[in-house]
């Protein structure tokens, strides 16, 4: 019988345990939001988990990015795919313009 020893996978890496406020006013994109759908519209196939966007960006909890994200997927600025995978949101079709029949 042989025995071997893995090493243990690489821990996650720590979340902040606060949240950095960011208000920019009302009606307007703040900073935080311009990141995560740059980030998503960067690469639009890609199913991205909401830990995965809270590691990118550095400064908000695990649960307040939940939130934030939830708020965005209400707007229809992202997509929700299924729990806890976002991805941007499906370009806005535009219907062919038909000339109006003469009447």
């Amino acid at each position: 019988m042989t025995i071997a020893l893995l090493q243990p996978p690489p821990s996650l890496p720590a979340l902040p345990t606060t949240m950095v406020r960011e208000y920019v006013g009302a009606g307007q994109a703040g900073h935080r939001m311009t990141r995560v759908l740059a980030v998503l519209q960067a690469e639009p196939e890609r199913q991205w988990r909401a830990r995965e966007i809270a590691e990118l960006l550095g400064d908000v909890t695990l649960v307040t990015t939940y939130r934030q994200l939830a708020r965005w997927t209400e707007r229809g600025l992202i997509r929700r795919i299924r729990t806890g995978r976002y991805a941007a949101a499906a370009p806005a079709r535009t219907a062919a313009l038909r000339p109006q029949p003469k009447r």
